[in-house]
């Protein structure tokens, strides 16, 4: 009961003295709300920069290999091409090769029309890439390499046809100028085949739609598949190997193709993510550094303009520890006051990201990590000045004018 009261006690103590003020004890805050603020709104983007990692490659393995033909420093055309496909397809570490025409196309069905991407390839991508279907089937390369046949994505579906589960089988879709007739429908997947999103995408036999929708103009890459993953260092070695003969490249010339595994892709994709989220953390702390130097400061003036009342309350029995709990309890009101104020202003921020499409994860442990990080910061920075005040002889205090 006497610890209740005596905490209840210095939670009003410590309410007067920063009401005796509110404007200072309001600009103390600042820094310690915009840095809990901040440690909350990185994390987020972290896990959200996480997320959006970890959807574009899910449809990929680790064994995956992607080639794709750079822009080479003297602006000449890469000569990476379809026939690079059936040379690469003899390298004994490979277990899958795969062209993929892809680009930009409007298409139109049931009066629906949008800019949707094609992807020419080849049935192999259904296992490269781990594709469901939902309804009917792939082609047959041997017999259908030339058909104006489509396999579509799920928000193909809901644009063209106003539903992502939409019964499309059968039905024909006008890409570009050509008609294509749908013989399946993907699941959803939230991924990607090299450049391409697998969603908002349809996939036709590579000759079609070099054929009829893309020709010269559509993008050209080459996703290969390791027969395992202790393999992927020599396939990759193998293929560059392959292609520098094929485009009869000489050695001390620059390759016009790049080959990327996909373990390395993701690895540096996750490290540049994580290295980003580290800095943009050290900020918020920085900035609660800051305020916590604040808080010290206010503290420290805060003790002076005291000094003659806490001369009185030691000359009446004030202990040491009391006097230096109390100012302890002002540090921490101020931090944690700040604290919720961060959180209070997150969500406002997270609004504003969602209008801007940013990627976030709102996850409970950061509120956690940044109420530590802010009271301690608080506690630490707000020690001292309590120290001195506890420290403080009654009798110079008294005659502090």
């Amino acid at each position: 009961m006497n610890d209740i009261k005596f905490t209840t006690k210095l939670l009003k103590l410590s309410v007067l003295a920063l009401l005796s003020n509110p404007f200072r004890t309001m600009l103390t805050m600042l820094g310690i709300i915009i840095g809990s603020l901040t440690i909350i709104i990185v994390v987020a983007l972290g896990e959200g920069a996480k997320r959006d990692i970890e959807q574009q490659y899910s449809s990929m393995s680790v064994t995956t290999i992607l080639v794709n033909a750079p822009s080479t420093v003297e602006g000449a055309r890469s000569k990476l091409n379809y026939d690079d496909v059936v040379e690469l397809k003899a390298i004994d570490s490979l277990k899958t090769v795969i062209p993929q025409l892809s680009g930009k196309v409007q298409m139109q069905s049931e009066g629906n029309s949008s800019n949707l991407s094609v992807l020419g390839t080849t049935s192999d991508v259904k296992e490269l890439a781990n594709l469901k279907l939902i309804s009917g089937k792939f082609w047959d390369d041997e017999v259908d390499g030339r058909a104006k046949v489509a396999v579509i994505g799920a928000i193909v579906a809901e644009e063209l046809f106003g539903s992502r589960t939409a019964d499309v089988v059968g039905k024909t879709i006008v890409v570009g100028k050509k008609e294509f007739e749908v013989i399946g429908l993907l699941e959803y997947k939230g991924g990607s085949v090299g450049p391409t999103t697998i969603d908002d995408s349809i996939f036709t036999p590579y000759d079609s739609a070099y054929r009829y929708i893309l020709g010269i103009n559509g993008r050209f890459n080459i996703n290969a598949q390791a027969k395992d993953v202790s393999r992927i260092g020599e396939a990759v070695d193998q293929m560059s190997t392959v292609l520098r003969e094929t485009h009869n490249l000489k050695a001390g010339t620059n390759d016009d193709f790049r080959v990327r595994d996909m373990g390395s892709t993701v690895s540096s994709a996750v490290n540049s993510s994580r290295t980003m989220g580290i800095l943009l953390a050290s900020v918020g702390v920085i900035v609660l550094v800051v305020g916590g130097i604040g808080i010290m400061n206010i503290m420290y003036v805060t003790v002076t303009e005291r000094t003659k009342e806490i001369g009185i309350r030691k000359a009446i029995g004030a202990k040491e520890e009391y006097i230096l709990m109390q100012f302890i309890f002002e540090a921490f009101l101020m931090s944690f006051i700040g604290f919720l104020i961060g959180a209070v202003l997150s969500f406002g921020a997270f609004f504003l990201l969602k209008q801007f499409a940013v990627a976030y994860v709102v996850v409970w442990w950061s509120y956690l990590l940044s109420f530590l990080v802010t009271i301690s910061i608080g506690l630490f920075f707000g020690y001292y000045p309590a120290k001195k005040a506890s420290a403080l002889n009654p009798i110079d205090a008294l005659r502090y004018e």
